[in-house]
């Protein structure tokens, strides 16, 4: 059953059920609705459903914010096992440990990696703060990839919109980079994408416009408390959402837009969603023109550690 929790300033619903899932959160002055809404939300296919796991995951897939451990991407096979796409963790079910008006706990274990996971949200004022602890419960070291998966839909952003972020430098990917600029791309952000009305900012397409991006954001300049961010900025709706993160966790964030572009699965051009993802990885496999390793095994825990992330959302002004 899913778990509404409230401020004065925002409500959040997550779904314990489905990987803890942030599958709303709505802008309680306006009304609006920030994050993307999935045409595949509803799907109910069974477990045995044709397609492997990528299909697994997308049935059901309701937009919003996710957790994505310990593999983010394609499936692989990792110690032994393979992991499904994007992980575990996005499609287990959790349990709720505690829960206040504006507060829950959850917590779930899994099976493709030793790691047993606690997912605190807290919804304060403006302000959404999620913390994750991933702790390997092996005396052997375990290794991992760890990210978080929040997209921001068509409610919020249109045309107009544009992003910010602490970022110099966009790694395109390979293989499906999208319309807004080539494969293996390796630059500043506002110079390979359409620039933004902000120096250093990028305009976002809007829907209907069937464009798409898929890279990734690095080289991020630290604020003064260590942390860094990217902002979506909505002229129209009259603000923004900051996210912030520690880049010493995640160095990089996945930048994916979908902007109704797709024609045939997943989306069939049903889908408009602006994300930048926090990850331990860079996407895809092999070398990137500059040197980088894509992919790899993320994050090592050594037996008992716990590695503990924790990411905010906030509502700024536009």
């Amino acid at each position: 059953m899913a778990i509404t929790l409230r401020s004065a300033d925002l409500e959040l619903t997550l779904t314990p059920e489905r990987g803890a899932d942030i599958v709303s959160l709505c802008d309680l002055a306006t009304g609006v609705q920030v994050l993307a809404v999935s045409p595949t939300g509803d799907v109910t296919s069974g477990p045995l459903s044709a397609g492997g796991s990528i299909v697994a995951w997308t049935s059901g897939y309701p937009g919003g914010w996710q957790l994505l451990v310990p593999n983010a991407g394609p499936e692989r096979l990792h110690d032994g096992v393979v992991q499904g796409y994007h992980g575990e963790a996005s499609l287990a079910r959790w349990r709720v440990e505690s829960q206040r008006d504006n507060a829950a706990r959850l917590s779930t274990s899994l099976v493709t990696a030793p790691l047993r996971l606690v997912r605190d949200v807290v919804v304060t004022g403006a302000r959404v703060i999620v913390t994750d602890a991933v702790t390997n419960l092996s005396p052997e070291p375990c290794s991992f990839r760890l990210a978080q998966h929040p997209a921001f839909g068509d409610e919020f952003l249109d045309e107009h919109s544009y992003v910010t972020s602490r970022a110099r430098t966009l790694i395109t990917d390979a293989d499906a980079p999208g319309t807004l600029t080539g494969a293996d791309a390796v630059g500043a952000p506002a110079e390979l994408l359409p620039a933004g009305p902000v120096n250093g900012s990028v305009a976002l397409p809007g829907p209907g416009s069937g464009e798409a991006l898929f890279g990734a954001l690095t080289g991020f300049a630290p604020s003064d408390d260590g942390s860094t961010s990217a902002t979506f900025h909505s002229p129209t709706r009259g603000f923004g959402m900051r996210l912030t993160w520690d880049p010493s966790v995640y160095p990089y964030a996945w930048f994916w837009i979908e902007a109704h572009a797709h024609s045939g699965w997943p989306w069939f051009k049903r889908l408009f969603a602006a994300a930048v993802e926090p990850c331990n990885v860079l996407p895809g496999e092999g070398a990137t023109p500059d040197g980088r390793q894509r992919g790899g095994p993320g994050a090592t825990l050594d037996g008992g550690a716990t590695l503990t992330s924790v990411v905010r959302l906030d509502r700024v002004p536009a």
